[in-house]
């Protein structure tokens, strides 16, 4: 069974009854709550305790306060893969054009426009996106190729997506699917990211076995797993 409850403080709450569940567990997004229950125990989940509320809310703002809300300007986008120029231009007919080159893009805008309204940023996230994808499915999958040969690990396929909440995952016949905004990170964190998947292949939950495999890779897994985890990627 689920079913959502809109909460005047805390937003979306969305609720699942699983049999195996034999107590009540949260887990807190940024922007929703996700709550799985013992069948029994849906009755006596609302009103929220108020030290429940009151912890729902205080980690909801800690996540809202790491979020990198990219908010795109003149000064364009640049990473270690991407460089995505915008530029004002007299010379288009329509209100936006772009020209692109192998990792780099230059999106050209009528002088009036003004790039901090939010429907232009929707606007520029839409131009841009396929060309994260683009470019992601190009060098995403190369890496970890070469990742997975020098760590010996070995997966069914890789696929590219646009997740925003999730930058990578693992099924248990070994298919990776991977999002393209992982070009917006570090390449240190985009191989702790692909590492990590590669990972799944031989341990799918978080447990023991996939810390101590993760720590063989990386003797510094804390501090990398801490530094991702404090980066949140939102793309408008």
């Amino acid at each position: 069974m689920k079913f959502v409850v809109n909460h005047p403080k805390i937003g979306t709450i969305e609720v699942r009854s699983r049999k195996e569940n034999r107590q009540i567990s949260y887990k807190v997004y940024a922007d929703k709550v996700s709550i799985t229950s013992p069948v029994l125990a849906i009755p006596t989940l609302f009103p929220l305790p108020q030290d429940k509320e009151n912890w729902i809310i205080e980690t909801q703002t800690r996540l809202q306060s790491k979020m990198r809300d990219y908010r795109l300007t003149a000064a364009g986008l640049h990473t270690s893969h991407i460089d995505i120029d915008i530029q004002a231009s007299n010379y288009i007919k329509t209100t936006f054009a772009t020209e692109t080159s192998p990792q780099k893009m230059v999106i050209f805008h009528q002088p009036h426009i003004v790039l901090s309204e939010t429907k232009n940023q929707k606007i520029l996230w839409n131009i841009i996106t396929p060309f994260f994808k683009k470019e992601a499915a190009i060098l995403l999958p190369q890496r970890l190729d070469e990742l997975a040969k020098i760590h010996h690990f070995t997966y069914q396929k890789v696929s590219i997506n646009s997740a925003k909440s999730r930058w990578g995952s693992c099924s248990a016949t070994g298919k990776i699917n991977l999002s393209c905004y992982l070009l917006l990170l570090p390449d240190r964190l985009i191989d702790f990211v692909l590492i990590h998947e590669l990972c799944h292949t031989r341990e799918m939950n978080h447990g023991k076995e996939f810390k101590r495999l993760m720590r063989s890779i990386f003797p510094d897994y804390d501090c990398l797993n801490k530094e991702l985890k404090n980066t949140t990627i939102k793309p408008i």
